[in-house]
């Protein structure tokens, strides 16, 4: 996404400058541009501001988890404890009992059956016999007792081990969520920063295209008057009998002129400053050259079939991507270049490369026809 908004960015630097340096009109278009991305970065801040609250919130419940499965793990090894001394009462009066009862049932002097015929009277064996009686059921009392202790305890060392699995496990749970929502956190922080760029790059070349306008808008003016007082005095040269001599001007190669092509004015504008990009503002046929491969283009169905369309192909002219166009719309194209652009788009071409398409830097040693420093085919 990050890199999409940045080629986006690219786009939309170069097309808002060509679209603003002559046309007046279509900076309605540019503002458009300019507002949609302004509310894709807040959306983007939006979006980031729910989530961090949702961060915010899912930490303070894994705080509050963690608490309990402290809590319960404390419980558990009290519990543990708990089980272990239960386990040692039991077996230390199960011992104490045969104890008692071998040494009852074994020992010669103090047999069971001693005990209780060695009795002077019936109240004495009575007494003997219950005495026997109290001690056997005591043992069998406090080890029932003791076992049901056990139980309980084992019971209850089980309950909360169950519970401590269930907190580890929702821990986990939690866990997962939190950097599910740390990813998309960092994601769409990404695509903020993009398009946070992508808008002030955006309004960078808003800002240019605009005074990029004004200032062609005042060579126009200059030009206008210049041109005025020019005619002016000619106009007052001309008392007697002279003319004004028109005077043109063409490469040293030959050239042919084909119907017109119609052009908008930001057509002409992006189609001079393409021009001066690949070929330079000084050379006339190695200019006319690049214009005539372009014109080819655009009269082509196998490529688009606008001037824009044909520079903004993708993959197609370096300098829609590398800056140089955006810079020269800025600065305004040369006079030369301009020349050349509206004689290619009034039909001109360079007869030696009329039937060419593509065309490489000269210095790549690709075969061809050389025209200007470029290598036409």
């Amino acid at each position: 996404m990050k890199k999409r908004l940045k080629a986006f960015s690219r786009t939309t630097i170069a097309l808002l400058t060509a679209a603003l340096v002559c046309s007046p009109f279509t900076k309605a278009y540019a503002d458009d541009t300019v507002d949609s991305l302004e509310k894709q970065t807040n959306g983007l801040q939006n979006q980031l501001d729910s989530l961090n609250q949702d961060l915010t919130s899912l930490s303070a419940e894994i705080t509050d988890l963690a608490s309990k499965i402290e809590d319960t793990d404390a419980s558990v090894q009290k519990a543990e404890l708990d089980l272990a001394a239960a386990k040692l009462d039991e077996q230390l009066q199960y011992d104490a009992m045969k104890k008692r009862i071998k040494y009852m049932y074994e020992t010669g002097n103090t047999s069971l059956l001693q005990i209780i015929f060695s009795s002077e009277s019936m109240g004495d064996f009575l007494n003997k016999a219950e005495f026997v009686k109290n001690i056997t059921e005591y043992d069998r009392n406090m080890l029932d007792e003791l076992q049901k202790v056990h139980e309980l305890v084992a019971k209850k060392d089980s309950d909360l081990k169950a519970e401590q699995a269930s907190l580890a496990e929702m821990k986990t749970n939690l866990d997962q969520q939190e950097q599910e929502l740390n990813d998309k956190i960092s994601s769409t922080s990404g695509e903020l920063q993009a398009s946070s760029e992508a808008l002030a790059k955006a309004k960078e070349a808003q800002a240019a295209a605009a005074a990029a306008l004004k200032k062609k808008q005042e060579e126009e003016a200059a030009e206008q008057q210049r041109q005025a007082e020019a005619a002016q005095t000619a106009a007052n040269n001309t008392s007697s009998s002279s003319g004004n001599t028109d005077s043109g001007s063409s490469g040293g190669n030959t050239t042919i002129t084909v119907p017109n092509t119609p052009a908008e004015t930001t057509d002409l504008v992006l189609f001079a400053a393409i021009l001066q990009c690949e070929a330079g503002g000084y050379n006339y046929d190695g200019i006319l050259a690049v214009a005539t491969v372009i014109m080819n283009r655009v009269e082509s169905p196998l490529y688009p079939n606008t001037i824009s369309g044909v520079v903004y192909q993708s993959g197609q002219f370096a300098p829609t991507w590398d800056g140089s166009l955006s810079r020269v719309l800025q600065s305004g194209p040369v006079s030369l270049c301009y020349q050349v652009a509206q004689e290619a788009l009034g039909g001109a071409r360079l007869a030696s490369v009329s039937g060419c398409y593509q065309f490489r830097s000269a210095s790549t040693g690709m075969s061809g026809i050389n025209v200007g420093g470029n290598v036409f085919f």
